[in-house]
């Protein structure tokens, strides 16, 4: 199978795949930062844009499995994990009210109910 461009690029650079996501962080902190201090309101909960960072790379993940093999098991652990760290993201990030007493049980519920079919079909 020969490689694109694109995935020799990424094959032969020594800093990693992840490189421009710093590049990224840094750019978005200065703004975040250099805003506040011209005098516009950022929101109290900034940091919880942070929480986007393993969020953008399960769905990236997500993704590429997605194009290699289509919709399937490898694709659902990484989709649901970048849903659920942009729902927490958004969750902190506009201060919603959530009721915890009600939400963590149902993730326990669903993950018991997501492993049992799991374990059925593979029967």
């Amino acid at each position: 199978m020969s490689n694109t461009p694109l995935q020799e690029d990424d094959a032969n650079d020594p800093r990693g795949p992840g490189a421009w996501v710093a590049a990224l962080i840094l750019i978005g902190v200065g703004i975040v930062f250099l805003l506040q201090n011209m005098g516009y309101a950022i929101p109290g909960n900034w940091w919880a844009l942070f929480i986007l960072i393993p969020a953008v790379f399960a769905l990236i993940g997500a993704w590429k499995a997605y194009a290699a093999n289509g919709f399937g098991a490898a694709v659902i652990g990484p989709l649901i994990t970048g849903i659920v760290l942009v729902a927490l993201t958004l969750m902190f990030l506009f201060d919603l009210d959530v009721d915890w007493n009600v939400i963590w049980p149902a993730v326990l519920i669903v993950i018991g109910v997501l492993a049992l079919g799991r374990a059925y079909s593979r029967r």
